[in-house]
Parts: C-alpha cells; structure tokens; sequence
C-alpha cells in the first residue's frame, strides 16, 4: 500500500497517457473506462487517508486525492466531447 501511497501522482499520470493514447487509437470505451477508474482511484486515495492514516500525510494524500479525482473529471469531459466531434462527424458523413 505504501508504494501506491508514494507514486500515486505517476499512477495518475500514466492513467492520463493511457486515456490519450486510447484516444488516439478511436476506443471510446477504453476512453470512458479509464477516466472513470481515474474519478475511482482519486476516490479511494481520499476515502483511505480519511480511514487509516492520521497525521500530515493524511492531508497529503487527501489533497492528492482531490486533485487526482478533479483530473479525472476533466479526463471525463474531453472523452465526453471526443465521442460528440467522433459522433457528428460520423452523421454528417
């Protein structure tokens, strides 16, 4: 558990690598997965600091939670807005 604890913002990072390369690739599903497992793992590092941990480092990855679930809110939106430009263009064609 430490180890996630430590590196949880490269976790995130390669969440978000993941996210665009999926993107790049045109799977939408892949795409939406991801951002919600990011929304998710924010989720658990804050529900975690709340639980077990005491102290200052329980604010720090409190706050690492917080700004890891509010990236994978923006993930969200850009997925969301990828798949309407993909959808419209597919109409439109």
């Amino acid at each position: 558990m430490s180890f996630i604890l430590n590196n949880c913002m490269a976790i995130s990072i390669i969440f978000v690598v993941i996210l665009f390369v999926s993107i790049v690739f045109n799977n939408r599903i892949a795409a939406l997965v991801i951002s919600f497992v990011t929304v998710l793992f924010g989720s658990f590092l804050l529900l975690y600091a709340f639980a077990k941990i005491s102290g200052f480092d329980a604010m720090d990855i409190q706050i690492k939670g917080i700004i890891i679930i509010g990236e994978g809110l923006i993930l969200l939106v850009i997925t969301s807005i990828f798949i309407a430009v993909q959808e419209t263009k597919k109409k439109t064609v």
